[in-house]
């Protein structure tokens, strides 16, 4: 299949917004600048949230500038762009989306951030003193014509008597077949609702009934609500709910929420199913270890038929046509994004529009358009942190449109490559290695940072993260490990990991970076160790227990004593019955039978036998792992005389977020800093 692809890659021109005469420019990288700015991948994408209108006329988007976001409209046949609503950052308001409903109405969020106060809010849903100073969003759904005129709020909690309006209403299905109306999940004081909208009046009403922690429904043929998503154990766990045939809600599957957090679920609702009483599902039944997608039967409990599946790789996703909203196809991450689609004529295109962008990159089908006549994809990879194109189906050509980050060059950014690797004990395992630019894979002995993921119940992907891309792009070897316990590849492979936190996983990640110094890849007296949350913990445990193999480690966010995470989650979390201490007894260890084990792996038990330079790094609003996990190993570090540094950062979570972007980046900063004193500078081509 032949393509014609404009590669000029020609920025929207510069949108003149009439709000204070403030014009919004296209940036780019310095000429004389030799290394990728921090800016490149932490923080607001200078643009975000594009989609496409139906016919194929106009395209939406979040603008990014010094005073907050714009929402804006491209007319693709005048060449116009204007503004239609803004967002102002000094009011702490951010867009959080924008998308079409049909071809003249806008459906956008609006959030605002706001510090808790004990007590706001009232009764069970108050606040507890203990949560002052952390921070929560509230958010708000608008429907408007492209103009911004006829604008309406599309839910209003104030209509609920004595209703706390710090609770948020969110779209649940965008109803592509029926032009007038969306569904939405909105709070109320007898529970969650699923209600029916009106865009163009803001009139509704109710459908369903949901209980005080319903998160989501999932639709059959007829769009009614088959499926059921709570939150349980404080948020923490996840149960799925079918209405069996009687209309009864019925439990299938109840688990804690890092075993579906990350690519695994063992049950999941993703969409409607093909006739009335069905769903698409993401599931692992008759003990499979890998998930497939089904077509799943709410009324009887029955799987019906397996629509998607792969015996190495978790499928997790669909995709729908955005004018019928029929599945079309389901992807997973293998080594990169794969999508597996049921028409050879759209696998075929959907493969020349990878080979187009070039195998180093992924590509997503962005919101809207048109499968027939013109849509958009995404595309994603080492080197491009992302850009819009345009695909015509009559003239087959592939035109640029716009970069996420304006600012980014290709010329500065690393290439990637997939590094097999044998455990100790024979099994195969991989990982992602990041390449500084100008490296290749015949480059020798370069200085490494090890990086292993978090979760551990999580995974990484090709297209990277801010942590493995900076740290190469300033001249670092990242390797990347897919360890047992880590997500995407089975079930068996998860649980291989349980119980082995500083053992088998530790050997795993140990034994990747003993393999590239043995391939002469990693220079043995330049490699360093890194991680967040869990790879934090990776990070800590090196520091007393691998210092033969690495030089200095940067531990973000991690666990230092795991019996005290123990007592922590019994604690905040509901007790030894508890969901959250369930799981985590299972995959730790049990404080009450493995109390040697535990402190043996634990960095705050062994802080007298820490024999390399240490970076922590911490939010101090971290509500995943505490912050109190780093303060207590800096104390038993000054009890032991041992040398570290610390960084505690002021209003930060544990998420990676770009309105935390500032604190991220001070992190990529102090970490660069922190290797360039102990392994070097990063590696330059001659």
């Amino acid at each position: 299949m032949r393509f014609i692809m404009n590669s000029i890659r020609t920025p929207l021109a510069a949108v003149a917004v009439a709000m204070g005469c403030m014009t919004i420019m296209a940036g780019g990288a310095q000429a004389d600048v030799p290394r990728a700015q921090i800016s490149t991948f932490v923080g607001f994408e200078n643009l975000r949230s594009i989609g496409m209108s139906p016919d194929g006329r106009y395209i939406s988007g979040i603008l990014r500038d010094d005073s907050g976001d714009v929402l804006i409209v491209h007319d693709r046949e005048t060449g116009k762009t204007w503004p239609v609503q803004r967002a102002r950052e000094d009011q702490s308001l951010q867009l959080t989306f924008v998308m079409f409903k049909g071809n003249d109405r806008l459906l956008f969020g609006l959030q605002q951030k706001y510090e808790i106060v004990s007590g706001s809010g009232g009764g069970r849903l108050g606040r507890k003193a203990e949560d002052d100073g952390l921070f929560n969003y509230v958010s708000r759904v608008y429907a408007s014509d492209l103009d911004g005129g006829n604008l309406i709020s599309l839910y209003d909690p104030a209509e609920e008597q004595n209703f706390p309006r710090w609770l948020s209403a969110n779209i649940s299905n965008i109803l592509r077949s029926d032009p007038d109306h969306v569904l939405m999940r909105t709070p109320s004081t007898g529970g969650v609702q699923l209600r029916r909208v009106n865009i163009r009046t803001g009139e509704s009403d109710i459908l369903e009934q949901g209980g005080m922690r319903t998160y989501e429904w999932v639709l059959d043929s007829e769009l009614k609500p088959v499926l059921r998503q709570d939150m349980v154990s404080g948020g923490r766990g996840t149960a799925w709910l079918r209405k069996d045939g009687n209309g009864n809600w019925q439990e299938i599957a109840r688990f804690r929420g890092a075993s579906g957090a990350n690519g695994a679920p063992e049950f999941s609702g993703l969409g409607r199913g093909t006739r009335p009483g069905t769903a698409i599902v993401s599931a692992r039944p008759n003990n499979r270890d890998t998930n497939a997608l089904y077509l799943y039967d709410a009324t009887t409990g029955e799987y019906e038929k397996e629509l998607y599946s792969n015996d190495t790789f978790d499928v997790f996703s669909v995709l729908r046509d955005p004018i019928t909203d029929e599945v079309i196809a389901g992807c997973y991450n293998a080594y990169k994004y794969i999508c597996m689609f049921d028409d050879p004529k759209q696998q075929a295109l959907w493969n020349g529009l990878s080979q187009a962008v070039g195998e180093e990159n992924e590509i997503y089908l962005a919101s809207g358009g048109d499968l027939d006549k013109t849509f958009m994809i995404l595309v994603i990879g080492p080197q491009e942190p992302g850009a819009y194109y345009i695909y015509n189906v009559e003239t087959r050509e592939l035109s640029f449109f716009q970069s996420r980050r304006m600012q980014a060059d290709p010329a500065l950014l690393p290439s990637k490559e997939i590094f097999d690797y044998v455990a100790e004990d024979g099994t195969r395992l991989w990982g992602y290695l990041t390449i500084p630019p100008g490296a290749t894979k015949d480059t020798k002995n370069m200085p490494m940072i090890t990086l292993p993921h978090g979760g551990p119940e999580g995974r990484d992907v090709w297209s990277g993260d801010p942590m493995s891309n900076y740290w190469a792009s300033q001249g670092y070897l990242v390797f990347q490990p897919h360890f047992r316990g880590g997500a995407g590849t089975g079930r068996k492979w998860v649980e291989a990991g349980w119980g082995q936190w500083g053992q088998l996983i530790q050997s795993d990640i140990n034994e990747g970076t003993r393999a590239l110094i043995a391939a002469g890849r990693a220079d043995p007296n330049r490699i360093c160790i890194a991680g967040w949350s869990h790879g934090g913990y990776v990070a800590f445990t090196a520091s007393f227990l691998n210092t033969d193999l690495y030089k200095c480690s940067m531990a973000g966010a991690g666990v230092s004593d795991l019996r005290k995470m123990q007592d922590w989650v019994r604690e905040e979390q509901g007790g030894r019955q508890s969901m959250s201490y369930k799981y985590w007894a299972n995959a730790i260890g049990d404080p009450n039978d493995d109390k040697g084990k535990l402190d043996t792996y634990s960095a705050n038990r062994n802080a007298d036998k820490v024999g390399m330079p240490l970076l922590i790094v911490h939010g101090e609003n971290d509500t995943t792992v505490p912050v109190e996990q780093s303060l207590m190993m800096a104390k038993s570090l000054d009890k032991a005389n041992v040398d570290y540094k610390i960084m505690i950062l002021e209003d930060m979570d544990h998420y990676l977020r770009p309105d935390q972007g500032t604190e991220w980046g001070q992190i990529l900063q102090a970490s660069s800093q922190f290797f360039r004193e102990n392994i070097g500078p990063g590696w330059e081509k001659e």
